[in-house]
């Protein structure tokens, strides 16, 4: 009997996580001062989420939350690529269930946020700028401060406003466009803006997907967040695609 596209994914799935766990497995028995980075531990929290294996994905989110943290410190902070790691590393932290590590993780990225920015003796490039101050939005709202979220927006807005048209090409190509849009939204709690955006989102993290998607791929933080909420406040999600709900895919 053939397997539905469901069975399919799911043994797709199961098969990449044995192989990555397998990897965790092979570089610790080397060396027990070996470092696994943190997009491995980070693809292991998915596909374990995926599966509802909800006490190893917690373990795997914790320590990709602390190893993706110190490489956005370390290399983000040199580089310029900060506020994507930051994403990645406040995103992991809320999905651990781990209440100090949201608090210390989202203080921290905070902080350097507030110190990139404010840095006199660095230009910060109007986008980079942009995407630190929709960063300390984002870690607001993990954090579930929403009067934060309301007092900061103006400074992303001033950001915006202050984008080349380069800079403009790009904000509104990428996800932060939609990130923006959805904190707009669910200030202002309208529900058909809020379930319209939420749709569009989803679309664009599609379209961003592989034609056979990734672990990866599947899972997305943010927008998981962003539908978890929307569901609290009553609204129907509508035409979802991605997975919102571990084990339902």
């Amino acid at each position: 009997m053939a397997k539905s596209a469901s069975d399919e994914l799911k043994t797709r799935i199961a098969d990449e996580l044995d192989a990555t766990l397998k990897l965790i497995d092979d570089t610790q028995r080397r060396s027990v001062r070996a470092v696994i980075p943190g997009p491995v531990w980070l693809r292991a929290a998915r596909g374990c989420w995926l599966l509802a294996e909800m006490d190893w994905s917690a373990n795997f989110y914790k320590r990709a939350a602390i190893s993706i943290l110190q490489s956005a410190q370390d290399d983000g902070r040199r580089q310029g690529f900060y506020a994507p790691l930051a994403l990645l590393a406040i995103g992991a932290a809320w999905m651990s269930g781990d209440r100090d590590l949201l608090a210390t993780t989202g203080s921290t990225i905070d902080e350097a946020c507030r110190s990139l920015i404010g840095n006199t003796d660095l230009t910060t490039e109007s986008l980079v700028a942009a995407s630190l101050h929709l960063t300390r939005i984002r870690v607001a709202w993990f954090q579930g401060r929403g009067e934060s979220i309301q007092r900061l927006m103006p400074d992303l807005d001033r950001a915006v406003r202050g984008l080349d048209k380069w800079g403009e090409w790009y904000f509104e190509a990428e996800r932060d466009i939609h990130t923006v849009t959805v904190f707009r939204n669910l200030l202002a709690q309208k529900p058909d803006p809020i379930k319209a955006c939420i749709q569009k989102y989803n679309e664009y993290l599609v379209s961003q997907q592989a034609k056979t998607p990734t672990i990866t791929e599947l899972v997305d933080e943010e927008f998981i967040s962003f539908a978890s909420a929307v569901q609290d406040l009553g609204i129907e999600l509508g035409r979802v695609t991605l997975p919102i709900v571990p084990g339902k895919f």
